[in-house]
């Protein structure tokens, strides 16, 4: 049993969370601050597609609706109780008066606190000394890998011809999650809660615990359905390996049934509406995100993982609740390259960061530190005397444990610096000209909720976050058919002649078209020389044309 926190070590705790959030908010801060009049900052900076679908979900829930319906893709379909989070945090907006912009950070700072303080506490179910505590703390909330490394030695950001993983794959690491999506920090600071209960379930009996398990799930799956599998898998094979060692009851199973029976109808009613609606199908056909080879893992997590090795040494060979971080490593290993059981296979790395911090602590404190400390002086005891080498030794044993988290920290600094200058410089996919902002107001007061607007690839990601309308083009896995869709747009503001437009329109439900120096950029058509195309709004450069077609 570890030791309680201290209300010292909370406020410690609390602290640390406050600067994440403080740093990690820096970009944002950057990119409001140095938006000017002619280019207006989009409120993100990392993954800019991805925080445009997520507000047009909110859109959703701001105009009333509950069912969750794409809107970067023209193909009329009914809608499903999906992406809940997002569309239950745009009721909200609406209910509090406030931007959808703000409101997302606001989720951000709120969840991402939730997140950090809940790891301090799972962290704490494993290690009793406040200095160990500190240690895995830290790492997961700035470590990452040694992709600054390899970049350094290859001259190049692509190694092996893939970027390292530290410098994109969000989930992998605490900050890069609180810097970016809420929804993930809520997810995984249930994910830990669940597998806390869960543990205290198995050591207690206690159906309360195994109770608050199961509804931690159930909101789990109403985020990542996918984790359900982690849900499940983590929590029993810990209880298996203890009875197996002649550790736990059988009496423990039917209790484990509940965490997997709540959630279930909730999986089953996704995967139905998904696989039974071809145009969700189309988007989760598109929506894959497969693993980098193994190694680009062992470079993202690089120091950490290292020094978790002798942790996890340590860990095999204690009983109670040290099994599941080690279970929880080995359930996701093959997860990630199992594409024929769960496509989207790194997501499955969501919150591996924190067993490995935690064992990564162990490594430090009971292998690295001792070391240390029984390295000789360079000056005999007899001449310093025992407090002169004591503090000499505690001297060293601080040095080296700060130098070690200093190694974790030179990726998670070029992420934090890189995003800080991009949102200075105000390039395309941050900051939006002010005429196509005042031109997607427009349409969001002038349009119907349904009408589907056709833009660049660039707008086209836009028109859906800011004004809630549909968009033949705008997301790499939300508009269904992708590649058929760009090559159309190419053609559309490009080559077609006027048979082929007037048939692209009428085949994509068209009702306006968005014209704008990017539309300009991809040909020579010219909308105000057709019948078709009627002018009804113009702001600077950009024109909204009415499709007339009979």
């Amino acid at each position: 049993m570890s030791a309680p926190i201290t209300r010292r070590e909370w406020a410690v705790a609390a602290a640390l969370a406050l600067v994440v959030l403080i740093v990690t908010g820096i970009p944002y801060l950057v990119g409001y601050a140095t938006s000017a009049p002619e280019r207006v900052f989009g409120g993100f900076v990392i993954d800019v597609e991805d925080m445009h679908s997520h507000l047009a979900k909110m859109q959703q829930g701001y105009r009333g609706e509950w069912q969750y319906r794409i809107l970067f893709t023209p193909e009329p379909h009914a809608g499903a109780y999906l992406n809940t989070f997002y569309i239950a945090l745009g009721h909200l907006a609406r209910l509090a008066q406030l931007d959808l912009v703000v409101a997302f950070h606001a989720a951000r700072l709120v969840f991402g606190l939730i997140f950090l303080l809940t790891v301090y506490a799972f962290v704490s179910m494993f290690l009793s000394e406040p200095v160990e505590r500190r240690l895995a703390y830290v790492l997961v909330c700035f470590s990452s890998g040694l992709g600054w490394l390899a970049v350094l030695l290859a001259g190049s950001f692509r190694v092996g011809g893939i970027t390292p993983v530290d410098f994109w794959l969000i989930e992998m690491y605490g900050y890069f999650v609180v810097m970016t999506f809420p929804h993930i920090c809520l997810v995984l600071a249930l994910l830990l809660l669940t597998f806390g209960l869960a543990l205290r379930y198995l050591e207690t009996g206690r159906r309360r615990f195994v109770v608050g398990a199961a509804l931690g799930g159930l909101v789990i799956s109403l985020i990542h359905a996918f984790l359900i599998l982690l849900v499940v898998l983590v929590p029993f094979a810990t209880w298996l390996l203890e009875y197996l060692r002649g550790r736990a009851s059988l009496r423990r199973l039917p209790g484990l049934f509940i965490m997997w029976l709540l959630p279930l109808p909730i999986v089953v009613y996704q995967y139905l509406a998904i696989t039974n609606n071809p145009v969700l199908a189309g988007w989760q056909a598109q929506n894959l995100t497969l693993s980098p080879p193994p190694w680009h893992y062992a470079l993202g997590y690089g120091l950490v993982l290292i020094l978790a090795l002798p942790g996890a040494a340590w860990a095999l060979r204690q009983a109670g609740r040290w099994p599941l971080l080690l279970l929880w490593l080995l359930i996701v290993a093959p997860l990630l390259y199992a594409p024929s059981v769960f496509p989207l296979q790194r997501r499955m790395i969501e919150g591996v960061q924190v067993p490995l911090c935690v064992l990564a602590a162990v490594g430090v404190t009971r292998h690295v530190l001792p070391w240390v400390a029984r390295s000789r002086s360079s000056h005999p005891a007899n001449a310093l005397g025992d407090d002169v080498v004591a503090r000499h030794t505690r001297r060293r044993v601080g040095l080296v444990r700060t130098l070690l988290v200093a190694l974790t920290l030179p990726s998670t600094l070029i992420v934090l610096l890189s995003a800080t200058l991009v949102a200075a410089a105000g390039q395309a996919d941050t900051a939006h000209r002010a005429d196509e902002v005042v031109a997607v107001d427009w349409l969001a007061t002038h349009s119907a909720p349904a009408a589907v607007v056709w833009a660049s690839y660039a707008v086209g990601s836009y028109i859906p976050a800011r004004s809630g309308r549909r968009v033949v083009l705008g997301h790499w896995t939300e508009t269904v058919d992708l590649a058929d869709k760009r090559s159309a747009t190419s053609r559309f503001f490009g080559t077609a002649d006027d048979d082929e437009r007037r048939a692209l329109l009428n085949r994509y439900g068209v009702d306006y078209v968005f014209y704008g120096p990017r539309e300009r950029a991809l040909g020579t058509f010219d909308p105000a020389g057709v019948g078709y195309l009627e002018p009804v709004f113009r702001a600077g450069d950009v024109t909204i044309y009415r499709v007339t077609l009979e």
